[in-house]
């Protein structure tokens, strides 16, 4: 509690260790998950294979933040970046600073590593989504009351993601699951995944959106590209910043409008998302802009039933919107 409001943090991070794979994959699989080479910060860093990770010429440039990141977030979290985040320093933490329940998510390349491997071998990749799950459990059940995850699923094979779903929510205690990432040739509206938006209605557990669209088109990393030039001639650090400002409110929004627009929200009224780490000012103005394209001139858009269904569906949605914002989003 703080000053009597029950606090929840939406969106922790994990930060995985360095051997999630070695130790909670199948063994049948091992051999075929790329290696963690090191840990570059919080960041698994892998052997390139070859085959789900490219070889290139020359000595690989490692990508992400500078080192000074890092001793900075040592500096900040002390003992919470020390120990990896565990769950007893967590749990510290949190009995500190007057949070109720922390919902997990996987971070970056790590966990969510197993959703990049399934869009090339689904076979592995649900392994590697079975062995995060499983490792999300284990990593809870110090108080499953107050530590709770998000599930990973693969987002290249339907039934193997109704399979995993089932299984992460009803066995093992996820309180959601991840915005699958699908194959570049697939969209969320498409008749093929009406099985887990059911499922999501039917166990009612939230779909996190958590800036996955980025991961299929990079329509906002261009700034990332910068990194592959010479060192001195940018600042590659700020532009990081800029990609990273920019990407996930714009993917989030263009997410939450595909739900909208693409009628998987009418078709699943008790379909409840999650929409993070983008804040929450520009909601007002993009429900608003979204429902001004349903109706007058912008009509010619589409046809007069779709909009009106939209339309309705907008305004339902205003009605029924929970916001939760930032600790340190200013107003």
């Amino acid at each position: 509690m703080w000053k009597d409001f029950r606090v929840i943090d939406a969106d922790a991070h994990m930060h995985e260790p360095q051997h999630l794979w070695e130790r909670y994959v199948e063994p049948r699989y091992r051999d075929r998950v790329p290696k963690v080479a090191f840990m570059h910060g919080t960041f698994m860093v892998y052997e390139p294979d070859g085959r789900l990770i490219p070889k290139s010429k020359g000595t690989p440039k490692v990508q992400g933040p500078p080192v000074s990141t890092f001793k900075i977030m040592e500096d900040k979290y002390g003992d919470g970046y020390r120990t990896w985040w565990a769950p007893e320093t967590r749990l510290k933490d949190m009995n500190r600073q007057g949070w109720d329940i922390q919902v997990l998510l996987p971070t970056a390349n790590n966990g969510f590593f197993a959703c990049q491997v399934a869009l090339k071998d689904i076979e592995l990749g649900t392994a590697m989504c079975r062995a995060y799950n499983n490792w999300c459990h284990e990593y809870c059940r110090l108080d499953a009351q107050r530590l709770k995850f998000v599930a990973l699923v693969p987002g290249s094979d339907v039934g193997e993601m109704v399979k995993e779903t089932r299984r992460a929510v009803g066995e093992l205690g996820a309180v959601g699951v991840r915005n699958p990432l699908l194959p570049r040739d697939k969209w969320l509206d498409a008749a093929e995944y009406n099985p887990i938006w059911k499922l999501a209605c039917d166990l009612d557990f939230p779909i996190l959106v958590h800036g996955e669209t980025r991961q299929r088109f990079q329509t906002f990393r261009n700034f990332r590209e910068i990194e592959e030039t010479e060192p001195d001639a940018h600042d590659y650090a700020a532009f990081r910043c800029l990609d990273h400002a920019i990407a996930f409110p714009f993917d989030n929004m263009v997410t939450l409008g595909h739900y909208i627009f693409s009628g998987v929200l009418e078709r699943f009224p008790k379909l409840r998302l999650g929409i993070l780490e983008s804040n929450a000012g520009w909601i007002p103005f993009w429900l608003s802009r979204m429902d001004v394209h349903t109706h007058g001139r912008y009509s010619a858009f589409g046809e007069r039933v779709f909009q009106a269904a939209v339309h309705s569906q907008l305004r339902q949605r205003r009605s029924r919107l929970e916001v939760c914002c930032g600790a340190l989003e200013r107003r």
